[in-house]
């Protein structure tokens, strides 16, 4: 009679217990990384009222008559079935999909393992879990790290050294292209600057806020002192004999092309210089108050130009006229040969067109027609008439004529100049004699060869080309300086982005060091996961029944990915969970009823005294 009292007692505490697992998996059905855990119940000893025995050819065998004492708690066993993935914006979120486990050490060296891989970084640095466990990985670059023993990983973001804030640009000139370094003094975010040149005959800079308006003189011929002097002692550019020449006050003297060579590569170090100077002085006319470790700028070419390239070129051009002459019975040929020049070396230049006429005027005259064409008109007879009052230079040709007459009508930034080049006599054999160029000694209407026509020729000139330095002024348009930085130490704050790989690898982009490689996350394998062991806060420890782990890279040799921004769910099936409530609560009920007739049976049997 006691004994079925005692098996409801017992029947009645496992259901409680298993009723405490399913209150616990419902309770952390929320739980990142939970794993549910399963109740089984077992029979407990019993007591043998009757022995088995065997049959043989005369009677037959008995089975055993035993009477159980109840049940008792057989196993609670964790289902480690890998749950569904939630999402998050944290890039240091992590979740496993595949076996495995994160390992986490605490401030004791003690190793635990987690699936609940909702990481952070501290002040130091460190990759950590709520709890303030560290992650265990490999710190620093880990190409070519094997895994092993798991060290503790700290994200360190190297410091940045001072730099001076600078540009770099492309320009294209002709079928070259250089690259233009423009930087700032010093260190510093306060070379972050832009700037604009613009063309003016005053230097000056004004500034808002950071952006600079500097302007300058775009026509200034850079290099001229070494120039002129370098184009005059060598017109053709190449070595004839030793000479020496005066530059910025400095006798220089040249006795082989080596040294020529020398010297043009200096004068377009010099234009460089100079260039770079005109900026600085703009600004520091303008006044605009720059820090001293932004000015001056310096200006630097990857490659310089050939000295060719650098000189600006005026643009010209060649006419020649011609008419024939009998003379004493041998039949020659006059032949004129005019060379115009544009005042100023410019590519603009290019555009002037000079149109020569023959007129009934007395004297040569010119006329600008809009911008760009010149017109001449010379009288027919070719006479120029007297020079000007106060003339000075000798004998007044047609040349100097026209030269006059364009200077009534141009300024020096809108001027060509006429010079003559031949004039001969030509024989019918080919022999050129020279002939000056008196007032009236070659007859325009001779070389007109018609008298009905007025026109005789139009040309135009070319070859004009700017200073290069000037042009490179116009093409770098607005620059802007970028990356003037003091040296600092940096944090993981302080990257663009960061990355974890799905081998756990931690990439981070940083502005100054581009990509770099900060960890690893390792993952931990179990021969038997059930036989971990629960610590709370979503932690296990190996035991005995799991076996020691076995450090891994994720996605490799059966260790699962790391999925980034993700956390793994509970695993709860509240479905499961709510029948297996019901059932543990008729389970606990019906044990119930058996101390309750237990009771009423003994309760008959102490009335059979009465």
């Amino acid at each position: 009679m006691m004994k079925s009292l005692y098996s409801g007692v017992a029947g009645m505490k496992t259901h409680n217990q298993r009723m405490d697992v399913i209150g616990n998996n419902i309770s952390n059905v929320n739980t990142t990384g939970y794993k549910t855990s399963e109740v089984t119940f077992k029979d407990v000893y019993y007591q043998t009222k009757g022995n088995a025995s065997s049959g043989d050819a005369t009677s037959g065998g008995k089975n055993p008559t035993q009477i159980g004492y109840g049940s008792q708690l057989g196993t609670v066993s964790q289902v480690m079935v890998q749950s569904g993935f939630t999402y998050s914006d944290s890039v240091f979120n992590c979740a496993l999909q595949g076996e495995g486990f994160f390992q986490v050490m605490d401030e004791a060296g003690n190793i635990y393992y987690t699936r609940a891989g909702k990481f952070s970084v501290d002040s130091f640095g460190n990759l950590c879990d709520p709890n303030g466990n560290m992650v265990l990985g490999v710190a620093g670059d880990p190409s070519n790290v094997e895994v092993g023993q798991s060290q503790r990983i700290n994200l360190k973001v190297p410091a940045i050294d001072n730099n001076k804030a600078s540009c770099t640009k492309n320009v294209r000139q002709g079928d070259n292209v250089y690259d233009i370094t423009i930087s700032a003094a010093g260190y510093g975010e306060q070379g972050n600057i832009s700037f604009t040149i613009v063309d003016s005959d005053t230097p000056f800079a004004t500034r808002s806020g950071s952006n600079l308006t500097i302007y300058m003189d775009l026509d200034k011929q850079y290099g001229d002192a070494y120039f002129s002097k370098i184009d005059e002692a060598y017109p053709d550019g190449e070595f004839t004999t030793s000479q020496t020449i005066n530059i910025n006050g400095n006798d220089i003297t040249i006795n082989n092309q080596e040294e020529l060579d020398s010297l043009k590569e200096e004068a377009v170090e010099a234009a460089r210089k100079e260039f770079e100077d005109s900026i600085n002085e703009a600004i520091r006319l303008g006044g605009v108050g720059l820090d001293d470790n932004v000015v001056p700028l310096s200006v630097e070419f990857g490659t310089l130009p050939k000295y060719e390239e650098v000189r600006a070129l005026q643009a010209n051009n060649t006419i020649k006229f011609a008419y024939d002459t009998d003379s004493s019975g041998t039949k020659t040929t006059n032949e004129l040969t005019l060379k115009f020049t544009a005042n100023n070396a410019c590519e603009n230049a290019n555009k002037y067109e000079v149109d020569i006429k023959v007129g009934d005027s007395s004297k040569v005259v010119a006329k600008w027609n809009g911008n760009d064409v010149l017109t001449i008109t010379v009288p027919k007879d070719g006479k120029v008439g007297d020079a000007p009052e106060g003339w000075t230079g000798g004998t007044y040709t047609l040349v100097d004529a026209i030269n006059e007459a364009i200077k009534k009508v141009s300024n020096d930034d809108h001027l060509i100049t006429v010079e003559k080049v031949a004039f001969q006599s030509i024989a019918p054999d080919g022999t050129a004699t020279d002939l000056e160029l008196e007032t009236n000694e070659f007859d325009f209407v001779q070389a007109l060869q018609a008298g009905t026509s007025t026109r005789i020729d139009r040309l135009g000139l070319d070859n004009g080309r700017d200073n290069f330095f000037s042009d490179i002024a116009t093409a770098l348009s607005t620059v802007t300086l970028t990356d003037g930085r003091i040296q600092k130490e940096q944090a993981v704050d302080d990257l663009e982005v960061i990355q974890i790989d799905t081998d756990g690898t931690i990439y981070g982009r940083h502005a100054v060091h581009g990509t770099l490689l900060l960890g690893r996350i390792d993952v931990a394998t179990f021969e038997n996961p059930m036989g971990l062991e629960q610590c709370g806060t979503s932690l296990w420890r190996a035991s005995l029944a799991s076996g020691e782990a076995q450090v891994k890279i994720a996605g490799k040799d059966g260790a699962g990915q790391v999925i980034q921004s993700a956390l793994e769910m509970s695993n709860v099936d509240l479905a499961q969970e709510f029948s297996d409530m019901i059932i543990t609560q008729r389970g606990y009920q019906a044990n119930s009823r058996v101390i309750t007739v237990s009771d009423t049976m003994l309760e008959e049997l102490v009335n059979l005294k009465r």
